[in-house]
């Protein structure tokens, strides 16, 4: 292992953002619990914001389970992090880590909990559709945006009755495109615009939520030993909550999924998916 400093320079921020808040997207490969331990008690004797702390289980769509752990801080301005990446309680002995500024775009609340009057309609199509059915057209293929057959079926059967949270790194194509060449529409279009809001609202019919949306400014601040799954640059960062982990899979039970699913493929160039549970 070595030791690190998880808080990044000040610096390196891109300052294009109009907030004096600084979000930061943390992943941690820690085999160490009382490592884990003392980065809590530390964080916490220091007063450091962590929004979320989830313990990373495995991954659904990359090739490998690597993260350990997946934290999202929050700092009340460039001075706030300044002092605490000048201390030394950020440096800590890890065997990767990998760290993306991030931009929140958070739906506002009134309108999730709008949508959750209509759950009832929800539980209705999860009642008489089956998932099995879904799994018959996965294939343990190369694709960078679906599990393989083998990394659905695992979900499929996890017993865990933890809240799931599902964690989704997303890198769009410049230009989405479909099998019908007469549509000219940026990825982000394609899979914000037509596909995103319909997945948004299934995920709320099925019992869900959405933890953290936000989107990633420039490159990752600081990548050391991160697997091929998680390098390089992505454009956004999506955490969306199931009441069990088997539901990411129930997504096309409920009805206009299926029918937006040619605007995620026509969109999307590269998807990281990993499931993680709260650390409580």
């Amino acid at each position: 292992m070595n030791l690190i400093n998880i808080f990044p320079d000040p610096s390196k921020l891109i300052d294009i953002e109009n907030t004096n808040k600084i979000v930061l997207f943390i992943f941690l490969k820690i085999t160490d619990i009382s490592i884990k331990k003392n980065i809590k008690n530390d964080f916490f004797k220091e007063n450091i914001n962590i929004l979320h702390w989830f313990d990373c289980q495995y991954t659904n769509i990359g090739k490998e389970d690597f993260w350990s752990d997946a934290l999202i801080i929050e700092f009340k301005n460039k001075n706030n992090l300044q002092e605490i990446y000048k201390s030394e309680i950020g440096r800590i002995n890890v065997e990767a880590i990998q760290v993306f500024n991030i931009f929140p775009k958070n739906l506002p609340r009134l309108f999730v909990n709008f949508l959750k009057l209509f759950r009832p309609i929800g539980f209705f199509f999860e009642m008489i559709k089956s998932t099995k059915k879904e799994l018959q057209n996965l294939k343990n293929s190369d694709s960078n945006i679906l599990p393989t057959k083998i990394q659905a079926e695992r979900l499929l059967n996890e017993k865990s009755t933890k809240k799931a949270y599902m964690i989704n790194l997303l890198e769009l194509k410049e230009m989405a495109q479909y099998k019908d060449k007469s549509i000219s529409i940026t990825g982000r279009e394609a899979y914000v615009e037509k596909y995103g809001k319909q997945a948004f609202k299934s995920v709320i019919l099925l019992g869900g939520d959405f933890a953290f949306n936000g989107r990633i400014i420039g490159d990752s601040l600081i990548e050391h030993n991160a697997p091929l799954d998680t390098q390089g640059k992505w454009q956004a960062i999506g955490i969306a909550e199931y009441t069990k982990p088997s539901k990411m899979l129930e997504l096309e039970k409920i009805p206009g999924y299926s029918k937006g699913l040619i605007h995620r493929d026509a969109g999307l160039k590269r998807n990281y998916n990993l499931y993680a549970t709260k650390n409580t």
